[in-house]
């Protein structure tokens, strides 16, 4: 199990990378907008100055650097919670997490001034907005998903 939580992180770094490779491409060819699944996904470029829902958005180089200290402090936190999961979903759960945060931080790391995440998937139900994300964003709401269902539904003990 303890490969587990590293594959699991592992994985949500590389789909985070094929990811912004993707992106990457699609931006570079002027594509700034596409329906993906109608009614549901579209493809809609964005920069995210905050974190989830564009919460504790920051336009200062000071705001900035003191989110990205809040978000390695949160990550190292996650990463001891990955380090000592005694169950497989919390150790994939914590695993998914903390690949998605290292994602999301290196993209945050990677532009700079702009101290954003790229989001570019714009979920919705019809004409009903829901909001942007990125992979690796799903990857952190799968992990979550994951702890969920470890609370809710623990192993029981054997009696003997």
């Amino acid at each position: 199990m303890s490969r587990l939580r590293w594959l699991a992180a592992g994985l949500a770094l590389l789909i985070a990378a094929v990811n912004f490779l993707l992106v990457q491409y699609m931006m570079g060819s002027g594509v700034t907008g596409r329906v993906l699944i109608p009614g549901l996904a579209d493809f809609a470029p964005t920069f995210n100055r905050g974190v989830s829902f564009g919460l504790l958005a920051q336009n200062s180089p000071a705001g900035c650097h003191m989110l990205i200290a809040l978000l390695v402090a949160i990550t190292l936190a996650v990463a001891i919670f990955a380090w000592r999961a005694s169950t497989v979903l919390a150790a994939a759960g914590f695993g998914l997490i903390l690949g998605g945060a290292l994602a999301n931080l290196f993209d945050r790391l990677l532009n700079g001034a702009a101290c954003a995440v790229f989001d570019f998937l714009f979920l919705h139900l019809g004409k009903i907005p829901l909001f942007v994300c990125n992979f690796p964003d799903i990857a952190i709401s799968a992990g979550a998903v994951l702890l969920l269902a470890e609370f809710f539904f623990p192993k029981r003990a054997v009696s003997a």
